[in-house]
């Protein structure tokens, strides 16, 4: 810091201060104006002016003042470059390890996202370079350093990313049930499992109930169409009375296609109506 003032004659002492605060008033003149970042970098710098104004450190004092109008008038004020400062060679390597994270975080949207933490990172960068060229104050040295460290450290934290929604639910089914040769109407262990279908289905989410029936290879094409709409049509009527929604409900004969055995002869899992639950 400066101790000019205190072999200075009082007078020219005074005359020295009126002189070396014009820089510092200036700044605290300047009405902000720009983007966040910079006017949060105005009011840092201007806070650094103040605090090296009051320690009669007035070359600082207005270097401080002077990026603080800049960056509330123009912006576009870059942290302290390297070789701005005489820094003792053994801190060199540090901050410029330092300056390159900060370079590297504004590069990116920091000062758009975290205006606050961003002009906090620079000021406090600025501010040890400042203290560590005078390289006296280890306690000031550390203020900034500690400063600088923490907001750089918040500009290069990761959005953390949304939890992915929890995956639906799977619907319960298909159900399938069996009808006897050449029959429609449902037998006991189809209305046994129709009955726990319902159950099912009241407790589920469901936009659609596809229902379809099927015949054996044995017959006649449009025998086994008319057969296989009654099947389906047996099916839902079930369900329409045990309380399902009618307007969900979408049948279909199919016939004797799609058998579950290839085969000629009567089978009873081909003889069948599937019923499907969908979103």
């Amino acid at each position: 810091m400066n101790g000019l003032m205190k072999i200075l004659p009082p007078c020219l002492g005074l005359l020295v201060l009126a002189a070396c605060g014009t820089g510092l008033e200036k700044a605290e003149g300047v009405s902000p104006q720009g983007s966040s970042f910079d006017q949060n970098l105005y009011q840092g710098y201007v806070g650094l002016a103040k605090d090296e104004f009051a320690e009669g450190d007035y070359r600082d004092s207005d270097t401080f003042a002077e990026r603080a109008v800049v960056s509330g008038t123009q912006g576009g004020v870059e942290p302290e470059k390297i070789d701005a400062r005489g820094l003792p060679a053994d801190k060199v390597n540090e901050l410029t390890t330092a300056r390159q994270r900060l370079v590297t975080a504004l590069a990116g949207d920091a000062g758009e996202k975290k205006p606050f933490e961003a002009a906090q990172a620079q000021v406090m960068f600025d501010c040890w370079m400042q203290e560590q060229e005078e390289n006296r104050q280890s306690a000031d040295i550390e203020a900034c350093r500690g400063g600088f460290l923490t907001a750089v450290a918040k500009l290069e934290e990761k959005p953390v990313a949304a939890a992915p929604a929890p995956a639906p639910e799977p619907l319960p089914g298909p159900w399938v049930v069996n009808f006897e040769f050449d029959r429609s109407d449902l037998t006991p262990n189809a209305r046994s499992v129709l009955t726990d279908m319902v159950n099912a289905v009241k407790e589920s989410e469901f936009q659609r109930i596809d229902v379809n029936g099927f015949t054996d290879l044995v017959g006649k094409d449009g025998y086994n169409k008319s057969l296989s709409e009654e099947r389906t049509r047996a099916v839902v009527d079930f369900l329409i009375e045990s309380g399902v929604q009618k307007d969900k409900i979408v049948g279909s004969g199919l016939g004797a296609s799609r058998p579950v055995v290839p085969t000629q002869e009567p089978e009873e899992r081909n003889r069948r109506v599937e019923i499907k639950l969908s979103r």
